[in-house]
């Protein structure tokens, strides 16, 4: 029996060893992080912000475009499982590093772009997007008494911005920061007093003009003049004061004044993100029964839905290939998923996420 026991423990002791020695061929320390996160090609995808269930931790996951693939779970596998926080907010990229915003827990992480390790976090009481110029980042904080903070090129806070109530999405456009305000919640009227103002910022000094808008400005881009379009949501049923239909308004912003304003559909049938093609001439929006365009010359203005779906929750446009991505949050507490299609409008590929997935941001 002695002779026995000791021959098996030699076996084991040979299986470990070998066992150690692959493992650490397997994981060079220029390719893993100290937790065992593995490292991706960022040029390749998009990350995909997946917010999370009611109580639960939001995720990080890399889209692989070439491929239709996912790599699950990149913060919390680069960061010994600690979650990156609740409720996912949105992304933004700065040179190196990767900055991952989460309102339900009133923080940002700062991690590397590549590894996707911790480097520190930011606490806000409901951070909501952020967007960089002039070295300076600037973050939307959306609460009742709005405020836009300001971070310097070490990511320490170093001023901040008074604004209209419930500051929401940031554009950086023409060497400016635009926010948009849409109100908040009323617990007396058991509705939301909304709001129409967006406030262009300049950086260098941090003055600031008030433009009124329209009902609820929800999302920018750029054009290809250097406009700036804002998709406004209106008024809908839990909003005080009489319904509002959807529209976008066009800002100068050279000139720090509204150009024009669009009115794309009646009031109650809302629009939340936009995108815009890689041309910039082309706006894509969603409503309840699928994805609209709009031309900046106003083409599109009455056609018919784009790409039928519903389930929409977020949208984007891939700025090389010019494919639209349209993200399904299915019952926000399972899988959600991201489907993919061309510019003509034909699906490419759907591929399975994580739960309540909002938006993506592209290399």
């Amino acid at each position: 029996m002695k002779k026995n026991f000791f021959s098996i423990l030699c076996v084991l002791f040979v299986f470990s060893s070998c066992q150690k020695e692959i493992k650490n061929n397997s994981k060079p320390h220029d390719n893993y992080t100290e937790c065992g996160g593995i490292p991706f090609d960022f040029s390749t995808g998009a990350l995909v912000i997946n917010e999370g269930s009611f109580q639960g931790s939001g995720k990080v996951f890399h889209y692989n475009l070439v491929t239709n693939t996912i790599s699950k779970n990149l913060y919390l596998n680069a960061n010994c499982d600690v979650p990156a926080g609740m409720f996912l907010q949105s992304a933004a990229i700065r040179q190196n590093r990767v900055y991952i915003v989460a309102n339900g827990s009133g923080e940002i992480q700062v991690v590397d772009r590549n590894t996707f390790e911790y480097k520190k976090s930011i606490q806000l009481s409901y951070p909501r997007y952020m967007a960089f110029e002039q070295s300076r980042g600037f973050i939307t904080n959306g609460t009742i008494n709005g405020y836009v903070y300001v971070l310097d090129e070490h990511d320490e806070m170093i001023d901040s911005i008074s604004v209209a109530s419930g500051p929401n999405p940031i554009i950086a456009s023409n060497g400016k920061i635009l926010v948009g305000s849409l109100g908040s919640w009323d617990n007396t009227l058991f509705s939301t007093i909304t709001d129409s103002t967006v406030t262009i910022i300049n950086p260098s000094d941090l003055s600031k003009k008030e433009l009124l808008a329209w009902s609820k400005p929800t999302d920018f881009v750029e054009d290809k003049n250097g406009k700036v379009w804002v998709g406004c949501s209106g008024n809908g049923q839990y909003d005080y004061g009489n319904d509002k239909p959807p529209a976008f308004v066009k800002i100068d912003v050279l000139n720090e004044i509204v150009e024009d304003t669009i009115i794309v559909g009646e009031a109650g049938n809302s629009i939340s993100k936009i995108a815009i093609n890689p041309e910039k001439d082309i706006i894509y929006y969603y409503k309840s029964d699928g994805v609209y365009r709009l031309g900046i010359n106003g083409e599109y203005k009455n056609e018919d839905v784009f790409i039928p779906t519903t389930g929409l929750y977020g949208i984007e446009v891939d700025p090389k290939s010019g494919d639209v991505f349209v993200f399904d949050a299915v019952d926000y507490s399972s899988a959600g998923r991201v489907r993919r299609y061309d510019s003509s409008g034909n699906q490419v590929a759907s591929v399975e996420v994580g739960v309540a997935p909002n938006g993506a941001i592209f290399y």
